[in-house]
C-alpha cells in the first residue's frame, strides 16, 4: 500500500504543479483526436462505411443517394422556365455521367386516373386488381390545369416510376412495343404525349399507341402506351436490391428523365417534368454506380461540383464514410487545408507533451535521484508520469466518444471510431513512455548529490 500511496501522491504533486500546461494539453489532444478521426474518415478506407446501406452488384456497386437537407432553392426553381431547365439539365448530367451514372426507381407513390377513363379503358371488365391497394376507394379531387381543371372522381392505380437506366439495369423486356430509351423519352413539345409502359396484365385491354391521361401529385400528363412488359417483370422496392421485388404485371410504369426540346415560355408545362426529376432526388429513389469503395471521394466531388454549378444542395451518398458525408459540401481545397492544419496541430500537441515532460524531469532530477538512492524503482517514478499522460488524454476519449456516437451522427461505425481512438491514445502513451524512460535513464544520482542547489 505504501508504494501505491507514494505513486498517487507523486502523480497529484506533479499534476498540480503543471496544472495550466496539462489543461492546455487536454484541449489540444481533444481537438487533435477529433480532427484525426474526421480526416481519416475522409481520406482513408477505415471500413466505417455504413454496412446497412442498400446496395447491389452490377459490374460495380449501386448505392442510394438523395437530397437530405432543405430543398427550398430547388423547389423555388420550378417557378421559372430557366429554373425548370436547370433542374432537368442537372438531373440529366447526373443520369448520363460516364463514370458514375444514376438510375431512379419509385414503387411507392401511386398515379391516378379519372374513374370514367378507367371504366372506358377496361370496357366493363374488372379493374380492381389494377387499383392501388393503399388507396382502393374512389375519391373526388381536382383534375387538370389550375385555370382549366375540373372536380371529378379519380382512382389511384398501381404505378412504378423508373428511368431508362433502371430499365437497362433490371433487364426489363417488352412483349409488345418498345421499352424506355433516351430517344423515346425525348419529346419535341411540352404538350406531346409521353411514353408509358404497362404490366403484362394490361395485354388485351390496351394496344400499343393508345392514349392515356395520368395524374401524379398535382400534375397531369397526356401519355401513350409505348410497350407492354413481359409477364413476371419485376424491380426491387425503391430500386433497392436488398429489399423485396415488386411484380409489375398490374402496374403502370411511368418514366423519369423526360427531355423537352421545345423552348417554351409556359412555366406550368415545363415544370411538370422538372417536378418528376426533383421527386427522383428528394424522395431517395435514386442510386449511383460506384466502381469500388475507394471511388467514393470522386462521387462526392461530382455531386459537390454539380451542386455548386447549379446552386443546388449537393446530393448525399448515404453509404459514404462519415467524413465524406460531413464534408460533402466543402471543396477539395478546403479539405486539404483542414488536413494540413490537422497534421500541424498534431505535431504541436506532441511537441507540447514532450516539452512538458522534459521540463518536469529536468526540474525534478535531484528529487528523482534521492528517490532512487532510497530504493525507489524506475517503475515507481515512471507510473505517475503515465497516469498524468492518461489523465491528459482522457477528455479527448470522452469528447470523441460523445461526438462520434450514433445518437449524434447517423450511420457512424462506433467500433471503427473506437479503434482509431485506441491507436491514437496507444501511440501517445507509447511515445510518452519511451521518452520518459530515455530521460530518466540519464539521471546520474551520484552526480546530482554532489551538485549544489
Amino acid at each position: 500500500m505504501g508504494i501505491i500511496k507514494f505513486m498517487v501522491e507523486e502523480f497529484f504533486r506533479s499534476f498540480r504543479k503543471n496544472l495550466f500546461k496539462n489543461l492546455l494539453l487536454m484541449a489540444m489532444f481533444s481537438t487533435s483526436l477529433v480532427m484525426t478521426i474526421l480526416m481519416g474518415s475522409y481520406y482513408l478506407d477505415l471500413g466505417e462505411c455504413n454496412p446497412y446501406m442498400p446496395r447491389f452488384q452490377e459490374n460495380g456497386i449501386w448505392y442510394r443517394i438523395g437530397v437530405d437537407e432543405d430543398t427550398t432553392d430547388m423547389d423555388d426553381s420550378t417557378n421559372t422556365v430557366q429554373g425548370c431547365r436547370n433542374i432537368m439539365e442537372y438531373y440529366e448530367r447526373l443520369h448520363d455521367s460516364e463514370e458514375h451514372p444514376i438510375f431512379s426507381v419509385d414503387t411507392v407513390n401511386d398515379c391516378f386516373m379519372r374513374e370514367d377513363d378507367v371504366k372506358e379503358l377496361f370496357g366493363g371488365r374488372g379493374h380492381e386488381s389494377f387499383v392501388s391497394e393503399n388507396n382502393p376507394e374512389t375519391i373526388s379531387a381536382y383534375w387538370g390545369p389550375v385555370d382549366d381543371g375540373e372536380i371529378c372522381n379519380i382512382l389511384y392505380m398501381k404505378c412504378a416510376m423508373i428511368d431508362d437506366k433502371a430499365f437497362e439495369v433490371f433487364r426489363l423486356r417488352t412483349e409488345e412495343g418498345e421499352g424506355f430509351t433516351k430517344s423515346n423519352l425525348t419529346i419535341q413539345n411540352a404538350s406531346d404525349p409521353i411514353p408509358v409502359l404497362l404490366g403484362n396484365e394490361y395485354k388485351g385491354i390496351v394496344s400499343i399507341g393508345d392514349p392515356m391521361e395520368i395524374g401524379i401529385a398535382e400534375d397531369t400528363y397526356l401519355c401513350r402506351v409505348a410497350g407492354i412488359l413481359k409477364k413476371g417483370s419485376m424491380v426491387p422496392w425503391q430500386g433497392d436490391g436488398s429489399q423485396d421485388m415488386v411484380l409489375l404485371d398490374s402496374h403502370i410504369i411511368f418514366p423519369y428523365t423526360i427531355r423537352v426540346l421545345e423552348k417554351t415560355d409556359n412555366v406550368r408545362e415545363i415544370a411538370r417534368y422538372a417536378d418528376r426529376d426533383l421527386q427522383a432526388l428528394e424522395f431517395n429513389t435514386s442510386m449511383v454506380w460506384v466502381k469500388d469503395d475507394r471511388d467514393f471521394r470522386d462521387v462526392v466531388s461530382l455531386f459537390r461540383d454539380l451542386g455548386n454549378e447549379y446552386n443546388f444542395p449537393p446530393l448525399e451518398l448515404y453509404a459514404a464514410s462519415m467524413g465524406l458525408r460531413l464534408f460533402h459540401k466543402e471543396s477539395a481545397e478546403r479539405v486539404q487545408i483542414m488536413l494540413i492544419l490537422t497534421v500541424t496541430l498534431i505535431g504541436f500537441t506532441f511537441y507540447g507533451l514532450f516539452a512538458t515532460i522534459y521540463d518536469k524531469i529536468q526540474s525534478n532530477k535531484k528529487i528523482y535521484g534521492i528517490y532512487q538512492m532510497n530504493g525507489c524503482s524506475m517503475g515507481m517514478i515512471l507510473i505517475p508520469y503515465l497516469l498524468e499522460i492518461a489523465v491528459v488524454l482522457a477528455p479527448a476519449v470522452v469528447l470523441c466518444g460523445n461526438i462520434f456516437s450514433e445518437e449524434n451522427i447517423e450511420y457512424v461505425n462506433e467500433d471503427v471510431i473506437a479503434g482509431v481512438m485506441g491507436c491514437f491514445i496507444g501511440l501517445a502513451l507509447l511515445i510518452g513512455t519511451v521518452f520518459v524512460i530515455c530521460l530518466l535513464k540519464g539521471v546520474d544520482t551520484e552526480q546530482l548529490m554532489r551538485q549544489k542547489d
